[in-house]
C-alpha cells in the first residue's frame, strides 16, 4: 500500500485516516478486514476528502438506486468509482445511458452488474460498444441491461472477432453465450474449431 501511494506516511492519523475508516463503516464495512481490502485494492482513497468527493458520491450511488449492499460490494471491488468527480464523470456516464434508452432501473441494473461503466470513457468506451451492439450486431438494448458484463469485453479482440465468426456461420446466441466464455471454448461451442484453427 506505501508503494502504490507513498503520501500515506504524511497523512494526520487522526484527522485524515480516522475520517477515511469511519466513512468507510458508515457504509456498512465492517465485518473484519472489509476497511483493509478496500485500502489495499485503492489506496488513493486516502488522498480524497470524505465532505467533498467520498460522501456525495456514495449518495449519488443511493440517487440511481443502487442499496446499501450494492454500495458495499462498489466500495470492494471496484474503490476508484467512490473517488470519481460526480457532476464530472458520473453523472454524465449516467445521463449518457439514458440518452441511449436506458430506464432507470436498467442504470441500476448495468452499474451493480458493473459499475466502471461509471468512470468509462463515454466517447472511447461506451459510445462504440453501444454503437456495435445496436448497429452491428442489431441487437436490442435490454440485452445489456441484462448483460452488464457486455461492456467489460475489449472492442476489437473480442466483440468484434467473435461477432464475425458468428454471423459467417449463421449463429445467433445471447451476450452470456457469446462472451462468457474463453476463445477456445467459444470456438468448441460453435463448432468453429476446424474453420479457424
Amino acid at each position: 500500500m506505501l508503494l502504490l501511494n507513498p503520501r500515506i506516511i504524511s497523512y494526520n492519523i487522526e484527522t485524515k485516516l480516522s475520517q477515511i475508516v469511519d466513512f468507510l463503516a458508515s457504509l456498512g464495512l465492517t465485518k473484519e478486514g472489509m476497511i483493509g481490502k478496500v485500502l489495499v485494492k485503492y489506496p488513493f482513497i486516502m488522498g480524497y476528502s470524505v465532505d467533498k468527493r467520498l460522501h456525495p458520491t456514495s449518495e449519488f450511488l443511493k440517487s440511481i438506486g443502487l442499496t446499501e449492499l450494492d454500495i458495499q460490494r462498489v466500495a470492494i471491488n471496484f474503490p476508484e468509482i467512490l473517488c470519481r468527480d460526480v457532476n464530472k464523470i458520473l453523472r454524465p456516464n449516467s445521463t449518457y445511458l439514458k440518452t441511449c434508452g436506458f430506464e432507470s432501473g436498467q442504470i441500476t441494473a448495468l452499474v451493480t452488474g458493473y459499475p466502471p461503466i461509471l468512470i468509462k470513457s463515454i466517447n472511447h468506451s461506451l459510445e462504440p460498444r453501444i454503437r456495435f451492439l445496436l448497429d452491428v450486431m442489431g441487437r436490442q438494448i435490454e440485452e445489456v441491461a441484462s448483460y452488464p458484463d457486455f461492456f467489460r469485453h475489449g472492442l476489437k479482440k473480442r466483440l468484434e472477432w467473435r461477432q464475425k465468426r458468428l454471423k459467417q456461420r449463421n449463429i445467433h446466441c445471447s451476450l452470456s453465450e457469446m462472451l462468457d466464455c474463453n476463445q477456445r471454448k467459444f470456438l468448441e461451442k460453435f463448432g468453429l474449431v476446424e474453420r479457424f484453427a
